[in-house]
């Protein structure tokens, strides 16, 4: 049996995005044995999705001997063709190190480092925006031509159904009743919502439950809201709470941030503000979209930090008037 090897080291909505193209190559080659490899925080992701076979977690931390691991690693996995999905030096490298003869990804235009396809053997041709769903799925068309497009799909357990129930309820919002989920992100992050996208969403009249990352821990949160705190290593808590808010009908407010791409991955209705950044290039392919109609001079923008006097309008206006965007699909 072929074996495949595909390189998705980060980040985590963008593994999320790459899981359509994984779910069509299996369908189409399902005599392909496929293997893993992305850095060890974004491992729980690929739990119990259909065709992979092995998973490979790499320590972004971990220096040059956590490369000379995920090298040993991947040499013994003895895989004839890799297919590099992230299109830069670090993906690149990744299948470089595995020693497949076959070494398949994007050409320039859908690489972020264009140079890094030095080290693969085979390019493709990406047409269009460089989505990493799109690019993804035109990567793994060169071992399956007729694999059709799929959309991201993380499946829960009963179990992580349930738990996500019971934290929900300890938060204080009824599990059993449609709720509306926001989340808030870092506060440093241009993206982030805050009070305002809050107070937007407030108006529907469900309950709302804010959502807490790891970052925002010892952080001052927005009042009268009960908050569930996500910790680190708690994947598979979002995966089992976005399929919750699936089951009951609840719905999902967020910025283009990596729990936004895990909730709609699970089949949960989420809606995703796109201030800074361009929804071609980044969207869930499965949410809805909304964007600022009559965007700043600044954007788009990939800052880490928003320069504007005023502060991240963009994210405000859309919150308040943004018109929806067309969702991501071939």
């Amino acid at each position: 049996m072929t074996r495949v090897l595909l390189v998705r080291l980060s980040a985590m909505g963008d593994v999320v995005q790459c899981l359509g193209a994984v779910r069509a190559l299996h369908a189409a080659r399902p005599d392909l044995q496929l293997c893993f490899v992305t850095q060890r925080e974004n491992v729980p992701l690929l739990q119990g999705v259909p065709g992979i076979a092995e998973v490979v977690a790499h320590d972004r931390r971990g220096g040059l001997s956590a490369w000379w691991r995920t090298r040993a690693v991947l040499r013994a996995l003895r895989c004839d063709v890799a297919l590099d999905l992230q299109g830069n030096w670090k993906s690149a490298l990744c299948a470089w190190l595995a020693g497949c003869r076959h070494r398949i990804g994007a050409g320039a235009s859908g690489r972020q480092e264009p140079w890094s396809r030095a080290l693969l053997t085979d390019l493709v041709a990406i047409h269009g925006p460089r989505h990493p769903a799109l690019v993804a799925m035109a990567v793994v068309r060169e071992l399956a031509p007729s694999a059709l497009w799929l959309p991201p799909q993380l499946e829960a357990t009963e179990d992580e159904v349930g738990a996500a129930a019971a934290r929900v309820r300890d938060a204080g919002v009824d599990p059993t009743c449609p709720f509306l989920v926001v989340l808030l992100g870092r506060p440093e992050d241009p993206r982030s919502l805050r009070q305002v996208a809050i107070d937007a969403s407030a108006a529907n009249g469900r309950p709302v439950l804010l959502v807490a990352g790891p970052h925002e821990q010892g952080l001052s949160l927005p009042r009268g809201f009960p908050v569930l705190q996500q910790q680190r290593g708690e994947l598979r808590h979002l995966v089992g709470l976005g399929a919750l808010v699936a089951r009951v009908g609840g719905e999902v407010l967020g910025a283009d941030q990596g729990p936004a791409h895990v909730l709609a991955a699970t089949g949960a209705s989420v809606t995703v503000l796109f201030g800074p950044q361009d929804p071609a290039l980044t969207a869930p392919p499965r949410a809805h979209v909304l964007q600022h109609p009559l965007p700043p001079s600044c954007m788009p923008c990939r800052r880490s930090r928003c320069s504007h006097p005023r502060g991240p309008v963009c994210m405000e206006f859309a919150a308040a008037q943004g018109r929806v965007a067309p969702s991501v699909t071939e």
